[in-house]
């Protein structure tokens, strides 16, 4: 079982390709892990053609990641390929405020991904492994398998328009029937901030917001809150902006 691993680099981080080379080191023996990178090539063309390397050289899987992930986990493949779905990434988090997941369940299931329509909340896994509507590539497995029901169904997620790549391959997986998964066994870091400094950086914008006058009703962007069936969930910045509204009402009455 050979497994290709595609990273198209667009543009260079200075975490990326050292973190992903001691990945790759230490796993490529173990996963017989065959290196497709390509360099500021558009990112469908580099996806394609790794899709082509698989299927030329019967790889079981692709492993798709970003030039502007790190922090792999060691074992992080290991745990994916324990999990054995069709689709399934590691958790990841936007690389600006407000930091949230980079997993979305559809507000209307409905709707296709490959609309204008604000239809997408970020959520946090509540499960090791939980079904997702969409998912990035900052490090996801898809079966070769996927590809080939593809290509038989003439569905092409390798197009680039008004929509990523990740949203064209959700809506094919989404037309074919195939769930896609997210694993919060391990987390891959986004841009430049590791995930223990997230909690100061929210802190940081959201004091700046909570002591601006910005009108508390566009602190946040509307629909971007945790979305949990059963659980309610308030951000720093809405507590923060709670309280001063308490304070305001205070000093009125007095």
């Amino acid at each position: 079982m050979s497994i290709v691993l595609c990273d198209p680099v667009l543009q260079f981080h200075r975490k990326h390709i050292p973190h992903l080379m001691e990945w790759y080191a230490a796993n490529k023996e173990k996963h017989q892990l065959v290196l497709h990178m390509e360099f500021g090539r558009p990112l469908q063309k580099v996806q394609g053609n790794a899709v082509r390397v698989a299927h030329e050289m019967k790889a079981s899987h692709i492993l798709f990641t970003e030039h502007d992930h790190w922090g792999y986990p060691i074992d992080g493949l290991d745990r994916l390929l324990h999990h054995d779905r069709d689709v399934i990434g590691l958790k990841t988090y936007q690389r600006a405020y407000p930091f949230l997941p980079m997993c979305w369940k559809k507000i209307k299931p409905e709707l296709s991904f490959l609309q204008k329509e604000r239809n997408l909340r970020a959520f946090h896994p509540t499960q090791p492994v939980e079904e997702t509507d969409l998912i990035t590539w900052a490090f996801t497995l898809v079966k070769t398998s996927v590809f080939e029901r593809f290509q038989s169904k003439g569905q092409n997620p390798w197009i680039w328009d008004d929509f990523p790549t990740d949203s064209h391959f959700c809506e094919c997986c989404e037309t074919l029937g195939i769930p896609r998964y997210v694993c919060s066994e391990g987390i891959v870091c986004h841009g430049d901030v590791a995930p223990e400094h997230l909690v100061y950086w929210r802190r940081m914008f959201e004091t700046i917001q909570a002591a601006s006058k910005t009108p508390p009703g566009i602190a946040m962007p509307p629909g971007d809150e945790d979305h949990n069936d059963g659980v309610f969930y308030r951000t720093e910045a809405q507590v923060a902006l709670d309280a001063v509204r308490v304070h305001q009402q205070q000093v009125m009455v007095a």
